[in-house]
């Protein structure tokens, strides 16, 4: 079963019950706007979280998939990866403050091909309009803590004693950090800026509906 097929049989079981997506996040304990991520991507759920939703209806894995639990975690190992989504929110405006430490509210599965990046994704917020229309507030964006990758794109970064996500251009003296927002003038942190570092790459996205 493909993930459209998931989501379409999960609708169809809560317009026979006349029930709302609302109501089944409240029921399984589930984030609204994460699962409805999830049905715009495609993407299943977790593991744990498919099994709630299944409870929700009084179902099973074997009664809905037509394998057991094992056979499903199995399926699901293959499709999607699970990391952790962090406290911390980078700013597309002004800057964000950087906690020392980062918590884990919770985990999110996302494509599977982003394992290639092994454990160093997590999933943090965005805040602001100023990579707009790339990014917007409230978006979930997937990045990892490799450092500047040699090539130009979008990156957290810490510049100034605050988090930012931005665009980053090589120059040859330094990197101009970009936002796609053209309301918002650059910014240019030098080779020898020891107030600027590079977090690492957003390499996905999951846009707030």
């Amino acid at each position: 079963m493909e993930a459209v097929e998931f989501w379409t049989k999960i609708k169809k079981n809560l317009s026979e019950i006349g029930k709302t997506q609302e109501w089944l996040c409240n029921e399984a304990g589930l984030d609204l706007q994460s699962m409805r991520n999830r049905i715009y991507k495609e993407r299943f759920p977790s593991i744990q979280e498919t099994l709630r939703i299944l409870e929700v209806f009084g179902t099973t894995a074997e009664e809905f998939f037509g394998m057991n639990t094992e056979r499903l975690e199995k399926t699901f190992a293959k499709d999607v990866l699970l990391i952790p989504v962090v406290d911390q929110v980078f700013s597309a405006g002004k800057g964000q403050y950087l906690p020392d430490n980062d918590t884990v509210n919770e985990y999110i599965s996302v494509p599977n091909h982003l394992k290639k990046y092994g454990n160093s994704l997590s999933a943090s917020k965005v805040r602001g309009d100023s990579m707009e229309p790339t990014l917007f507030d409230g978006d979930t964006i997937i990045c990892d803590i490799n450092g500047y990758d040699g090539t130009d794109g979008i990156y957290t970064i810490h510049y100034k004693g605050n988090g930012f996500v931005k665009r980053l251009q090589s120059t040859g003296d330094g990197v101009k950090i970009i936002s796609d927002n053209p309301r918002y003038e650059p910014m240019f942190a030098n080779s020898e800026d020891d107030s600027f570092t590079v977090i690492g790459k957003v390499r996905a996205v999951l846009h707030n509906m």
